[in-house]
């Protein structure tokens, strides 16, 4: 067989097919580009969001390094700079003096340090706004939520006094002094983060001449490996370099992620984004699908008389991939770039629903994005257009002229009947002559609503209002940061006074202020406590972390006293609050193993609830005897206290134990009594909490802070409205992709049945009965898909809540969202078919009897 060279020709007829098919081009050039603004949208959206939380792990874990070693001295950050595996130019060294004791920094963590340029730069998330690193012994840089702590404006040159207090063998002395400090630049964090850790940064001057008379804390290096691979082995190398070494070395985690070979760590990680990908996958290819097949079986004539002149199977094939490559051209870099910004109008949004991201965490852009967009948009339209260029291909010259796009399987039965057709059972066969094109408007319409329906099952199901349950107990509560800790520290503690008390419940719209009292003290390690803290299960990490590795049994026989956090509550009613909505500090969800809380006996008072466990020695009605000291030490004083155990809640371990008495009780066990939490209820949640703010405020207390259910409710309603935004615009798309493939299958339906619709009116069929016939056809795409969606729909509602469920959602079935899609999906099958035969169907019964295919 001779091979023929028509590459030119094939060239030529792929241009003029692609010129004559306008309406089929447009409509794949709207398809494709749908197809491509999603994946575009979902790979930039899903980048960012990648590239924030990986920002974020290293904000919670300190670095961007690989690795970071604490507690280490001079000799062995020299061994470290000289070791083979380690990159010299990525370590960063970072000086410890100790944590500043200012009022203000009561509830957070704010450590005095000297970090290197390298060290700035291995943090990963500092952002310097203004000014430069201090390098006189009166220099300090600080983040801006230190300054907004200490009240201080953000500018170059403010004075700063810091009290930093004094060490001896690792140990507080009791002692501190304050140092004053002028700002030379100060920063910003790329994440927003609500950890209690703040790092301010003085010269190598003022340490240099702190630590001549002074003790300072241990120094930190951080780094990275030349290769990163195996981090563990590679770290473990290092530390057997540096010994004797007893500190604490990690590896970034961010790292261990990326390293990660746990199946379960990369299907949590991978599944959503590629579930994402298939489901836009599948909505682009039934639509592109269907056009392409469509207008191959319109012009398959044309195609089987290009065989009979010789062109190949092969050629065939080329010559419908050219003009879906021609298509592609045109309708990739289109949606790239709607996509694109459609992904950075959905990244801000995204962003305010993650705790701990903010815009500035995010790189919207990167090649990645565009490459992987135009590969799965790419991808689409092959696998779409691949089905039809084989059925154009393979079919022969002799059954290209007889060919047409029914079913060939469909079993032709003889109908009888006395009163003719009826056109309810016409209706219904036209729609299923052609399986295929049946099942691809079906599923692709059906895909639509079912996706309206599980986004809207997100969005009906989240519950603002709930958003600070579990959190807060009161509408609107004041925190005292100290108030548990305020009998060991040197200086006198403020409390909350207790005319702010009186002005608060002065406020009209209040109805009721409760007290929460807290104190972390410690008992004599004897009698029933000590039987009971001895059944505690001892984690080997909490011994490390808080014993030094030792066994805190040992510990406690050294010390002869144990650690007791005692909560004292104003009134039975509270307390029932609080174990109803867990909010019992660090015990998770609170329940109840044993009795029950009595609240009039609460009220009275002689009662404790203890946290305990299962296997507790202690039972309730067991009244129990401990001696409750003043501060550290027996010799500093004590209280004997007796109770009777009320009830027992679950979550006692690591050799902890706490209690809950009332307000009265709280009293006589501790010396000094501090109220660690108002707790108000009101009747204008808005309204109190700026009151309360304001009133706080007034009496200036550094050591308070108001939070309010108002703030969390407005918070859930940001989150709540972006949610409905990202995922609307999902579901706009994706219906439109499918009301597109409605849309073009009744147009092909109705030209490619032309004809047959002049036959039937010259045999006696009217106009407004051929019409019937069409709307009872749209009628049953209706009934079909809405059946789809209650059943299927509603599973995919519960998979859909499930996967995206909040703390403050309550699964609600959308019946709201399942009327509007009724009456949508009803209204665009009804008058589609209408509408498109209204148009092509002007012509004479002649003229289109005459017309030939």
């Amino acid at each position: 067989m001779l091979r023929n060279n028509n590459q030119e020709i094939i060239k030529k007829l792929s241009t003029r097919n692609f010129k004559v098919n306008k309406i089929r081009n447009l409509v794949s050039i709207i398809a494709i580009v749908l197809t491509t603004v999603l994946f575009t949208s979902l790979f930039t959206v899903g980048y960012s969001m990648l590239d924030a939380f990986n920002n974020y792990k290293m904000m919670q874990y300190g670095m961007s390094t690989h690795v970071q070693i604490q507690d280490v001295n001079d000799e062995q950050i020299k061994k470290i700079k000289n070791n083979e595996l380690v990159d010299s130019k990525s370590i960063g060294i970072v000086k410890n003096i100790y944590s500043a004791i200012n009022p203000e920094f009561s509830t957070q963590t704010v450590n005095v340090t000297v970090y290197d340029k390298q060290s700035i730069e291995n943090t990963g998330t500092v952002e310097m706004i203004e000014g430069s690193l201090p390098k006189s012994k009166d220099e300090i840089v600080m983040p801006t939520k230190v300054l907004d702590m200490l009240k201080l404006p953000y500018k170059v040159g403010t004075e700063v006094n810091i009290t930093i207090p004094e060490l001896k063998d690792k140990k507080l002395t009791g002692k501190s002094e304050s140092y004053k400090f002028r700002l030379s630049g100060y920063y910003k964090y790329k994440t927003t983060t609500s950890l209690p850790l703040h790092d301010i940064y003085v010269s190598e001057a003022f340490y240099d001449e702190y630590k001549q008379n002074k003790e300072v804390d241990a120094m930190c290096v951080t780094f990275n490996f030349i290769k990163s691979k195996d981090l563990e082995g590679q770290l473990s190398q290092v530390l057997s370099d540096i010994q004797p070494y007893s500190g604490k070395a990690t590896i970034n985690p961010v790292f261990l992620d990326s390293q990660a070979n746990n199946i379960s760590e990369m299907i949590n990680n991978v599944l959503p984004i590629l579930l994402m990908a298939a489901l836009i996958l599948l909505s682009g290819y039934l639509l592109i699908y269907n056009i392409f097949y469509i207008s191959v079986v319109k012009d398959i004539n044309h195609y089987g008389l290009l065989k009979t002149i010789g062109t190949s199977p092969k050629q065939i094939k080329k010559l419908i991939i050219k003009q879906a490559n021609k298509i592609c051209l045109i309708a990739i870099p289109i949606g790239l770039a709607l996509g694109y910004t459609l992904g950075k109008i959905f990244i801000p949004m995204v962003g305010s629903m993650m705790d701990g991201l903010k815009i500035t965490s995010f790189k919207t852009f990167s090649p990645v994005i565009f490459v992987f967009a135009t590969v799965f948009s790419y991808i689409t339209v092959r696998i779409s257009c691949n089905k039809p260029a084989k059925i154009a291909s393979n079919v022969s010259p002799v059954d290209a002229v007889r060919y047409n796009d029914r079913s060939t399987n469909v079993k032709r039965k003889l109908k009888k009947g006395k009163s003719g057709s009826k056109l309810y059972k016409m209706a219904f066969t036209n729609i299923f002559i052609n399986k295929r094109k049946a099942y691809l408007v079906l599923i692709s319409m059906s895909l639509s609503c079912i996706i309206f329906l599980a986004v809207s099952t997100i969005i009906t199901s989240s519950n603002p209002e709930r958003a600070a349950d579990g959190i807060l107990i009161g509408d609107v509560e004041i925190e005292h940061g100290l108030a548990q800790y305020a009998k060991y520290e040197e200086k006198k503690v403020l409390p909350i006074d207790n005319q702010l008390i009186k002005d608060i419940q002065n406020i009209k719209e209040v109805k009721s202020v409760e007290k929460i009292y807290k104190d972390s003290g410690r008992v004599i390690y004897e009698g029933d406590l000590k039987e009971e803290i001895l059944t505690q299960k001892i984690e080997e990490k909490h011994k490390k972390d808080f014993f030094d590795g030792k066994d805190p049994r040992e510990v406690a026989k050294e010390q002869n006293s144990i650690s007791l956090d005692l909560t004292g509550v104003s009134s039975g009613s509270t307390m029932k609050n609080m174990i109803d909505n867990s909010e019992l500090e660090f015990w998770g969800k609170a329940n109840v193993i044993q009795g029950n809380l009595d609240i009039d006996k609460f009220n009275k008072g002689g009662y404790i609830i203890l946290v305990g466990h299962k296997y507790s020695k202690i039972k309730v009605g067991d009244k129990i005897d401990f001696k409750y000291l003043n501060k550290f030490f027996e010799k500093d004083g004590y209280t004997e206290n007796q109770f009777e155990v009320m009830a027992i809640i679950d979550g006692a371990e690591n050799f902890n134990l706490s209690m809950y008495v009332n307000e009265n009780d709280f009293k006589k066990v501790v010396e000094k009594p501090y109220i660690q939490k108002l707790i108000v209820d009101t009747t204008d949640k808005n309204k109190v909490a700026k009151e309360v703010k304001n009133l706080n405020g007034k009496y200036n207390n550094p050591y308070t802070q108001v939070n309010s259910k108002q703030m969390y409710i407005n918070e859930a309603r940001k989150f709540q409205s972006s949610l409905n935004i990202i995922g609307m615009s999902a579901v706009f798309i994706i219906g439109l992709i499918g009301v597109l493939n409605f849309v073009n299958t009744m147009i092909t339906s109705i030209i490619s049945r032309k004809t047959e619709f002049a036959m039937m009116e010259a045999i006696g069929m009217t106009k407004k009965q051929l019409k019937k016939m069409l709307l009872l056809e749209g009628l049953y795409y209706g009934v079909i898909i809405t059946f789809v969606n209650i059943t299927i729909g509603s599973l995919s509602t519960l998979l859909g809540y499930n996967i995206m469920q909040l703390r403050f959602s309550t699964y609600t079935y959308p019946v709201g969202a399942l009327i509007t899609c009724t009456i949508a999906l009803f209204s665009v099958c009804l008058i589609v078919p209408l509408a498109v035969y209204s148009s092509v169907n002007k012509d004479s019964i002649i003229d289109r009897i005459r017309v030939t295919e």
